[in-house]
């Protein structure tokens, strides 16, 4: 017994061609409509991953971010002198700034190159940096401003001092261009 392809049979016993066309299109609708219904399905999944990812990477930053903001407000405060910085050592915002620092740099993949550069920007206006090896950095900040604030003025904490300390003016711009970015960052309007 010999097996005759479907098609030599519909050939043969059609009249003309609407027979083959009706049954390819019998046969393509579905495997199109699977085709599309994966399709869609790996879209679908992509989309969900990324919300997925996004949603992660948000709560990463929140709790860097909560974090380093009270550190990085007591470093704003003690530069602008406002609130408890009379209560503080320069001693300690720069161990202050150390912290926060360390946080930023190990978490900088996180967020954004234009965070990264305006959380530099911010520091560079409070502290000069790069004394040389071991050398701390140096608040700029007028000391004579502390030395008369503090009733318990140390002589080392003039070596905590930069001689130029930064505006007011150009410390708060660059204080509310970070929290700016940081709301950005968050997706906070």
């Amino acid at each position: 017994m010999t097996v005759e392809p479907i098609v030599i049979k519909l050939a043969e016993n059609s009249k003309d061609w609407s027979d083959y066309l009706t049954l390819v299109a019998n046969l393509l609708v579905p495997i199109i409509t699977a085709f599309l219904g994966y399709w869609i399905l790996r879209i679908t999944k992509k989309i969900e991953h990324s919300q997925w990812r996004n949603q992660k990477l948000i709560e990463k930053r929140i709790a860097v971010y909560d974090d380093v903001a009270p550190k990085i407000n007591d470093i704003y405060c003690y530069c602008m002198r406002v609130g408890k910085w009379k209560n503080v050592s320069p001693k300690e915002v720069i161990t202050w700034k150390r912290d926060v620092d360390k946080k930023i740099h190990t978490y900088r993949p996180y967020f954004s190159q234009l965070f990264f550069t305006r959380f530099m920007e911010l520091m560079d206006t409070c502290f000069s940096t790069f004394q040389g090896h071991g050398i701390d950095a140096k608040l700029k900040t007028p000391l004579w401003e502390h030395k008369n604030a503090h009733d318990n003025c140390e002589n080392e904490w003039d070596n905590c001092f930069y001689e130029t300390p930064s505006e007011e003016d150009e410390i708060s711009a660059k204080y509310i261009a970070f929290q700016q970015q940081i709301s950005a960052e968050l997706y906070v309007d």
